[in-house]
């Protein structure tokens, strides 16, 4: 019996992660959102530069150890070749900003989006917090990531220079 109930476990919990791994290959979904401060911003309008989109949310702990290591990606780059785009799930806006107001350097940054209806991260399929794509200039998703671990920094920064190799 333990064997079934462990073998439905796994089923339930790696089906989820392989379907949002297909999407690696595919044209990623559009979407228009509000940032936090009032702006509009739709991904097709990033057309032309790799992004970095990442799902998170306030209440969320590897979210909270992940997004300093964001802010330090968006900084390493040149803003012409990539987009940091980070869509809160967070049901107020004012979690989301509070939180970001804790974040050093994030300001001017990265680009923070609010869908507290998790209407794009169903759209993109990510059911674990944070979940990070990698899109290249022409809008296909190329890398996908699950969670947060420490080497994910170094490996985000392996695959974007990979695409921007690719001018």
């Amino acid at each position: 019996m333990l064997k079934k109930i462990l073998a439905v476990f796994f089923i339930t919990m790696i089906f989820p992660a392989l379907a949002v791994a297909g999407m690696a290959g595919k044209a990623a979904p559009n979407f228009t959102l509000s940032s936090l401060d009032g702006k509009v911003l739709s991904l097709d309008k990033l057309k032309g530069t790799v992004v970095f989109l990442d799902f998170w949310a306030s209440w969320c702990p590897p979210c909270k150890k992940e997004m300093p290591e964001i802010v330090r990606l968006a900084k390493k780059f040149n803003a012409s070749d990539l987009s940091v785009v980070a869509v809160s799930v967070d049901k107020k806006k004012e979690h989301a900003s509070g939180f970001m107001s804790t974040v050093p350097g994030a300001a001017g940054a990265l680009t923070v989006l609010h869908d507290p209806e998790a209407s794009v991260v169903a759209a993109y399929m990510a059911q674990a917090m944070p979940t990070s794509f990698i899109i290249d200039r022409s809008g296909v998703i190329r890398f996908v990531h699950f969670g947060y671990r420490e080497e994910d920094p170094d490996e985000w920064v392996k695959e974007i220079e990979s695409l921007l190799k690719g001018k």
